[in-house]
C-alpha cells in the first residue's frame, strides 16, 4: 500500500480509517480509537489507530502514525458494522473488546476517562457472554456488568 506524503498529511480520520482497514483484512477498528470515535473517551493518543484482527497481532508506521492489530480468537470477531467505508466495533463490543485484552494483561484503559452513560448496558451484557469468565468478572468489578 502506497500513500502519497501530501495526500496522507490532507486526510481525515474516517479516510485513514479506510486505510487502517486495508492494513490488515480482515480487521475493524476498536478499543480506544472505537471509544474516541464515539466520543465514550476523552483519551486518545495521536495518530494512533487500533484495530482488532483474526489473523495476528502486528503494526504498521506510517510517517508518524501507527496502525495497531489485536489478533483475537475468530468466535470474538463479531459486534463491528461499516460505517461510512469503513469497518469500525459498536461502542459496546469496543469496550468488551478493551476489557477482554485487559483481562489477559495485554491493553490498559483508562476507565476513568469512559462516559458509561453513553454506553448501553443490556448490549454490554449480550456480548460479554460470548467472552470468557475472567472478562465479564473485570467488567463486573468495574460496574459494567451487574453482579448476580
Amino acid at each position: 500500500m502506497y500513500v502519497l506524503r501530501d495526500v496522507w498529511n490532507a486526510t481525515g480520520r474516517e479516510e485513514k480509517f479506510v486505510l487502517v482497514n486495508l492494513g490488515q483484512v480482515p480487521s475493524y477498528i476498536s478499543l480506544m480509537s472505537a471509544l474516541d470515535y464515539y466520543e465514550i473517551t476523552t483519551q486518545i493518543p495521536r495518530d494512533f489507530y487500533e484495530s482488532v484482527a483474526i489473523k495476528r497481532t502486528k503494526e504498521i508506521y506510517l510517517d508518524g502514525s501507527i496502525f495497531r492489530y489485536v489478533k483475537v480468537n475468530s468466535a470474538l470477531y463479531f459486534g463491528f458494522k461499516k460505517e461510512k467505508d469503513f469497518f469500525i466495533a459498536t461502542p459496546e463490543k469496543a469496550l468488551v473488546d478493551a476489557f477482554y485484552l485487559m483481562s489477559y494483561g495485554h491493553y490498559a484503559l483508562d476507565i476513568a476517562a469512559l462516559s458509561p452513560e453513553k454506553l448501553d448496558r443490556e448490549e454490554i451484557r449480550r456480548i460479554s457472554q460470548d467472552f470468557p469468565l475472567k472478562t465479564q468478572n473485570m467488567l463486573k468489578k468495574y460496574g459494567y456488568l451487574k453482579t448476580a
